[in-house]
């Protein structure tokens, strides 16, 4: 599954800012790409964990998917609709 061409920017993705938080990634030529941007949430009330671990999550995402495609190429039949259900959501098929 792993074969399929993702549409997504590559990994890995990394955060920085500072009250706002930004998910970014290199692209061509060394080029900074902003992937998201993760704003203050009210349980933080400004910059928090909340916040962090929100951009964090949201970094992971290039991995995760990796993590899930290798998954079912390795026949784990009880993570199985699980990681293609996340798979599908990822790749923005549902």
């Amino acid at each position: 599954m792993s074969n399929q061409m993702s549409k997504h920017t590559p990994g890995p993705w990394f955060v920085t800012g500072n009250m706002t938080l930004y998910v970014e990634a290199r692209i061509g030529g060394g080029l900074v790409q902003e992937v998201a941007a993760v704003g203050p949430t009210e349980a933080d009330s400004g910059y928090g964990p909340q916040q962090r671990a929100n951009a964090d999550l949201i970094a992971a995402a290039p991995d995760l998917l990796r993590a899930l495609e290798c998954l079912l190429e390795m026949g784990h039949a009880k993570a199985g609709d699980l990681a293609r259900a996340a798979i599908a959501k990822a790749r923005g098929e549902v």
